[in-house]
This record gives C-alpha cells, structure tokens and sequence, in this order.
C-alpha cells in the first residue's frame, strides 16, 4: 500500500464534508435530517477557514484516491498560565474510510499534523476523541481533561458519545 500525503485546499473541501458526514454515521450521531443541515453550515463554514488558513487540512491518498483526512483549526483561546498563546490547535475530522482502517493511518495523520503544529509555534493541541479512538490518542500523549458541557437547545438529547467518558 503506497500512500501519498499531502495538505488540503480548497478543492477538497466536499471530500471533508463526506468524511464528517461520514465519522458522525460511523459513531451513530444525529439523525439523517441533523446530518444534512449540519453538512450544510460546516461546508460554509470550512470553505472559509481554508481560504483564510484558519483551518490546515491534510489527506492521505492512494492511488489518487482520499483514504483518510484530518482538519485543524487554529482556534481563538484564552491565554492561561500553562501557555500566553492565544492559540491553539484543534484537531476535529480524523476520518479513515472503513476499507483502510487498522492500519495506523489516523495517528500518522495526527503525527502530521502535530508537526504542523510545531511548525506554526502551536503549544497546545486539543481534540474530541470518539469513543473508539480514545485508547490511539492516549498512547500519543493526548490526556482527558476536566471539560464538561451542558446542552441546553430545546429537544436536543445528549448524544451517547459524550456520556460515560469517565
């Protein structure tokens, strides 16, 4: 399996929004409807941030085919005492398609784009790891944290993925 990586433009912004679509069926999130108005916003949204460089996108190909993607954002943040940067990244879109997966694919995309990060001056980055993912992310230095979040949109269920996390 030869794989060639390379960074995203433009171009691939509809191949992102398959793998989001994607990742959110694979770990059962959301109804078809919920789906679609969320593909929607984000392809708005990600159409944007690749212009702007806001969000670094990054695919690993085979044969010319997309088999695996992430996306970072250099996200807007609070300066803390663990680091003044303003900054962070924030890795969100790591899709493998199912036919590759097991392969280490994702954390070589994740290595990828930590170096990015490094480049960038980035000191922290941070991620939603589904369920599934949790153990990869782990065993590359990743720590859970103490974050919490409350949904409070009217007929909005708390999805499953984000219950039981400790």
């Amino acid at each position: 399996m030869s794989l060639a990586l390379r960074s995203s433009t433009p171009a691939d912004l509809e191949t992102h929004v398959v793998h989001r679509i994607a990742m959110f069926r694979d770990m059962e999130m959301g109804s078809e409807e919920g789906l679609k108005r969320m593909a929607e916003a984000f392809r708005q949204q990600l159409r944007s941030w690749l212009v702007t460089g806001q969000c670094r996108g990054l695919l690993l190909e085979e044969d010319g085919h997309v088999v695996a993607s992430v996306l970072m954002l250099l996200k807007d943040t609070l300066p803390t005492p663990v680091t003044p940067l303003s900054v962070r990244g924030y890795l969100f879109n790591v899709y493998t398609a199912p036919s590759h997966r097991r392969r280490g694919l994702a954390a070589r995309l994740t290595d990828a784009a930590l170096e990015l990060a490094r480049g960038l001056g980035i000191e922290i980055m941070e991620l939603h790891a589904s369920l599934e993912a949790e153990g990869m992310y782990q065993r590359m230095g990743f720590v859970p944290t103490s974050e919490m979040r409350l949904v409070m949109g009217a007929g909005i269920k708390t999805p499953k993925q984000w219950k039981h996390r400790r």
